[in-house]
């Protein structure tokens, strides 16, 4: 049995290793035809700069040889020793003639040279072994050697916070052969653009996530490794998911802070419905490859109608706090500059949504938990707003706001999941707040003095004097109704899935406090 079991281990070690050599093959395939073009284009320019001396070269009266001189069939045709003014100046146009005809040729070798340099370098080892960081340092090569042939220098990637319309627009006027071109050459910054089509950022970031796994040599250094294991974790769902309906997506991936993931099932960019989810406190990079995946599964699942297309995402693209309590010892949750900048970026994020969809407008629903409430909060209360439809917050500490229509979406589209059993839904005021905060992992004595409506953020979404609407919950227990709200099944992820396909006459109520 021992042996059996050796046997499968080492066959199942080398299919993955196989997989990943011709998905790295497949990008260095990518990156030779890169330098190919580069070089045809190239090439291209001269021998058309080439053909146009000649044919000025030739209806001037010269000729030129396969080697690339220029003659005179004229030469000699004067007197000896009788000086022809004409003969010279002749003389001296065919000398200006050659110079031009070798300088082009020069600049034909200098390509071609530059561009079997490049190639040359483009190869694996014996048995097909290729990995990410050279498949990272073959882009970069390229990048620098096919730039101007390609026309990567005139085709400039937007930079990161570009209106999303505009690099929408920009991607929409490149040719299929300039996308493919910057999808191999420039993969970290395409796949992360808010406004590039999600299929094409699927296919960058995937090539970003294999970079970023082979950046660190094992064993990897105490300072990262929390991130290289998250990245792991991530592409093992990737993997693991790959046979699902609908198919999962990486939309981001970056190593930026604590790192970023944004992780879809189905396809945003057709879908009928889109409900793109914020998580909150002690969400790592690991977390999106693991329960918050699951999350945004669920979520997805219960929204199906047997009609409609819905894509389900887990958004990380910014740094949720991290910290075992919840309270006003607790710096990093107390830190309202976190939401705040995560906000913006989720605002711009929806708004890529909406550029690249095609067809009709989607039905858009945000979902913030916990602290991604708060940062969920902060978008929809930025200038202009954020895209959606409606609005879901669940185990909320507040959003900032004091009234669901400041949330921008209308108050009978702002819907609140609250268990009475969890504390961070009763998370006084920093005012308040006294003492020890909420401990544990959540766990913890609550002390209100004045208004037990006003919590850490704000006024309590689940209170009437906030509006909009509260749904039905599992009430729990203190040390699980936090983290319960998706669960399969469940009152609150059943009536998420109703408000996400469009259904909300199907939503179970529950009172306001």
């Amino acid at each position: 049995m021992t042996g059996r079991g050796g046997a499968a281990d080492t066959a199942q070690s080398r299919m993955k290793r196989l997989n990943e050599n011709f998905r790295f093959a497949s990008q260095e395939c990518a990156l030779i035809q890169t330098t190919i073009d580069g070089a045809v284009t190239e090439l291209q320019a001269i021998q058309k700069l080439l053909h146009a001396m000649l044919d000025k070269i030739t209806h001037a009266g010269f000729k030129v040889t396969p080697n690339g001189e220029v003659l005179d069939p004229h030469e000699g045709d004067a007197p000896d020793g009788d000086p022809d003014p004409e003969a010279q100046k002749r003389e001296n146009e065919r000398m200006v003639r050659q110079q031009e005809i070798f300088d082009a040729l020069r600049a034909a070798m200098e390509v071609d040279d530059r561009y079997c340099l490049a190639l040359s370098q483009l190869s694996v080892d014996r048995g097909l072994k290729v990995g990410g960081l050279e498949s990272q340092r073959d882009a970069s090569l390229i990048s620098k050697i096919a730039a101007r042939g390609i026309g990567l220098d005139g085709a400039k990637a937007p930079a990161k916070g570009t209106d999303p319309k505009k690099v929408h627009d920009w991607w929409n006027g490149l040719s299929k052969e300039e996308r493919e071109e910057q999808l191999a050459l420039n993969p970290s910054v395409i796949g992360n653009l808010d406004g590039i089509p999600a299929k094409d950022r699927d296919k960058a970031n995937r090539v970003n996530l294999d970079r970023l796994i082979a950046m660190y040599p094992e064993p990897v250094p105490d300072g990262v490794e929390e991130r290289h294991n998250g990245f792991k974790a991530i592409r093992v769902r990737l993997v693991t998911d790959a046979g699902k309906k609908p198919e999962p997506l990486l939309l981001g991936i970056g190593p930026e802070g604590q790192g970023r993931a944004i992780l879809s099932y189905g396809d945003p960019d057709t879908a009928d419905n889109v409900a793109a989810y914020v998580p909150g406190l002690n969400t790592t990079l690991s977390d999106v490859g693991g329960q918050d995946g699951d999350r945004a599964w669920n979520v997805g699942q219960a929204a199906q109608d047997g009609k409609h297309k819905t894509a389900s995402i887990v958004w990380l693209g910014y740094d949720a706090p991290q910290t075992g309590s919840f309270g006003p010892s607790d710096g990093e949750v107390a830190d309202e500059e976190r939401g705040r900048r995560g906000g913006k970026d989720f605002g711009k994020f929806l708004d890529g949504i909406q550029a690249t969809h095609q067809g009709d407008r989607p039905h858009v629903t945000a979902i913030g938990h916990s602290y991604g409430s708060f940062t969920l909060g902060q978008a929809a209360q930025r200038e202009g707003g954020i895209p959606a439809d409606d609005i879901i917050l669940v185990g909320s500490p507040g959003t900032g706001a004091q009234k669901a229509e400041e949330l921008g979406v209308g108050a009978d589209h702002v819907w609140t999941g609250a268990a009475e059993s969890d504390p961070v839904t009763h998370a006084p005021s920093k005012n308040e707040a006294v003492g020890e905060a909420i401990g544990g992992p959540i766990v913890g004595g609550i002390t209100h003095f004045a208004d037990p409506h006003q919590l850490w953020f704000g006024r309590d979404p689940a209170s009437e004097e906030f509006g909009g609407h509260r749904f039905a919950v599992d009430d729990g227990v203190p040390w699980n109704s936090h983290s319960d709200y998706f669960r399969e099944g469940s009152p609150s992820l059943n009536n998420m899935g109703r408000i996400v396909c469009g259904q909300p006459e199907k939503v179970v109520s529950q009172g306001e406090r």
